[in-house]
C-alpha cells in the first residue's frame, strides 16, 4: 500500500494465468493497448515503452526457468503496483491507474530477489482525476490506518527489547521472543512492503542476497545467527539452508555483527514507523480491498514449505499473524460484503475459522510447535484450506468496489 505518493495511482486488477497460446498472447494484449512484458532469468523485455494516464495495463509472460515477479514504481521508488510468483511458461496481467503523466520504473525479478532488472516507461497525456471511491469504503481504509498504526508502534517497542536481548547476548530471551516480535510485521505486510528498501531491509532472506553478493539483513539474519545451521537442514530442497547460507553463517555471524544488525533492524523499523505516523501517509483503495487475499496468499506462495522461518521453524507464528492481518481487514469491509453477498460473508468467515483451527492444532502453550513437527501431509492439508480461503477474498475488491 503506497504512503505519501507524489504520483497519484490506484492498484485495479492483477492475475496470474495459465499458458493459454502464449506465443499469440503478446499481440492480442497490444492491439489492446496492454504493455507486453516478457521476463527470462536475465531480461525484462517490453514491446513499448510509453502510456497514456488512465488505466495502464501490463501482460507479462515468464520464458524463463525461475518464477518471477513484475513491479511498476513511481516517485521514491514506491511500489505503485505489483503481479507476483508468475511461474515459468505462465503469464500475469496488471492493471494500475496512473493519473500523472511522468517517468516510472518497471521491473521484473527473475527468481523473486534483488532489485531486478528496471526499464523505464513514459506515461503521457492529461492530469486526470481519480476514481471516486464509496464513503463507507474510506471510512473502513481510515479505521485500518489506526490498526496499521498500532501495529507499527508496537513492534517498534517489542523490536527495542529484542535487540536488547541479542546485544546482551541473551540468547534463551531472543528465541523466545522471536516469533512473537514478528507477528506485529507479519499482521500489515501488504503495507510494508510498499517501502521497497525498507521491507527487504527488515525482512529479506537469504535468497534475497543473491548468494551473498547482497548484504544480510534483518530479523533472518538474527535469525539464522540464534539458531546456526546444522549440517542436517542444509541441502537445496524447498525450507532447506542453502550450502552457500551455512557457509555464509560460520564465516560471519560474530557477536560484532549481529550487534550491527540487531542495530540496523531497530533503526529500519524506526523508520517505517515514523513513515506510517506522518499526518500525510496513505495508501490506494485497490490494495486495501486486496489486502485480505494479499496476506493470506503470502502464506500459500512463499510461507507453507517453510522458508521463511527456516532456522527457527517458527512458521506458525507468521502464518496465525497474516491471518490476523486478513481477518482485521475484513472486518471493517465485513458490511459492504454482507449488504451484496451475504453467503459470500458467511463461506469466508466460515473458511477462516478453517484455517485458523488448522493452525491452532498446533498451539503449544503461548506459542506453537517447531514447523519441522508439522508432517508433509499435514501442510498440504492447510495449504488446501488456504487455497480455498483465497479463492473467496479473490472476489471481495469487485464486490466491494462494484
Amino acid at each position: 500500500m503506497n504512503p505519501r505518493l507524489t504520483t497519484p495511482v490506484a492498484l485495479l486488477s492483477l492475475a496470474v494465468l495459465a499458458p493459454i497460446m502464449l506465443a499469440g498472447c503478446t499481440s492480442k494484449e497490444s492491439e489492446n493497448g496492454a504493455i507486453a512484458v516478457t521476463s527470462t532469468n536475465d531480461g525484462c523485455d517490453l514491446d513499448k515503452s510509453e502510456a497514456q494516464t488512465g488505466d495502464v495495463n501490463f501482460k507479462v509472460t515468464n520464458n524463463g526457468s525461475k518464477v518471477t515477479e513484475f513491479y511498476l514504481y513511481g516517485n521514491n521508488n514506491r511500489v505503485l503496483g505489483e503481479v507476483e510468483n508468475i511461474g515459468p511458461g505462465l503469464s500475469g496481467n496488471l492493471t494500475v491507474e496512473v493519473t500523472d503523466p511522468g517517468t516510472y520504473t518497471v521491473a521484473c525479478k527473475p527468481g523473486m530477489v534483488g532489485t531486478g532488472i528496471r526499464k523505464e516507461i513514459s506515461v503521457t497525456g492529461e492530469k486526470k482525476a481519480k476514481e471516486e471511491v464509496p464513503a463507507d469504503v474510506n471510512a473502513a481504509k481510515e479505521r485500518y490506518l489506526d490498526y496499521v498504526r498500532g501495529q507499527v508502534n508496537g513492534l517498534s517497542a517489542q523490536v527495542q527489547v529484542f535487540v536488547d536481548h541479542v546485544k546482551a547476548g541473551e540468547v534463551d530471551q531472543a528465541k523466545a521472543m522471536f516469533g512473537q516480535v514478528r507477528t506485529f510485521y507479519e499482521r500489515i505486510e501488504p503495507v510494508a512492503e510498499s517501502f521497497p528498501d525498507l521491507d527487504p531491509a527488515i525482512d529479506m532472506r537469504w535468497d534475497d542476497t543473491e548468494d551473498g553478493s547482497q548484504p544480510f539483513t534483518g530479523f533472518h539474519r538474527i535469525e539464522r545467527a540464534l539458531w546456526p545451521p546444522q549440517q542436517a537442514e542444509v541441502g537445496e530442497a524447498p525450507g532447506q539452508i542453502a550450502p552457500a547460507d551455512a557457509a555464509n553463517a560460520k564465516a560471519t555471524d560474530n557477536k560484532a555483527e549481529i550487534d550491527k544488525a540487531a542495530d540496523a533492524l531497530l533503526a529500519n523499523v524506526n523508520k517505517l514507523k515514523a513513515e506510517v505516523n506522518k499526518p500525510d501517509f496513505t495508501f490506494e483503495t485497490r490494495q486495501f480491498v486486496q489486502g485480505p487475499q494479499a496476506l493470506i496468499d503470502e502464506i500459500a506462495a512463499t510461507k507453507v514449505g517453510g522458508e521463511e522461518d527456516r532456522y527457527s521453524h517458527t512458521d506458525l507464528w507468521d502464518f496465525a499473524a497474516n491471518v490476523d492481518g486478513a481477518e482485521t481487514l475484513i472486518a471493517e469491509m465485513q458490511p459492504m460484503i454482507s449488504a451484496k453477498d451475504q453467503a459470500l460473508m458467511d463461506k469466508i468467515t466460515a473458511q477462516f475459522a478453517d484455517v485458523r483451527t488448522a493452525i491452532n492444532q498446533y498451539r503449544d502453550g503461548d506459542g506453537y510447535v517447531t514447523y519441522t513437527q508439522v508432517t508433509e501431509e499435514q501442510r498440504k492439508d492447510l495449504s488446501n484450506k488456504i487455497d480455498a480461503l483465497s479463492a473467496s477474498l479473490s472476489q471481495v475488491p469487485g464486490l466491494v468496489l462494484g
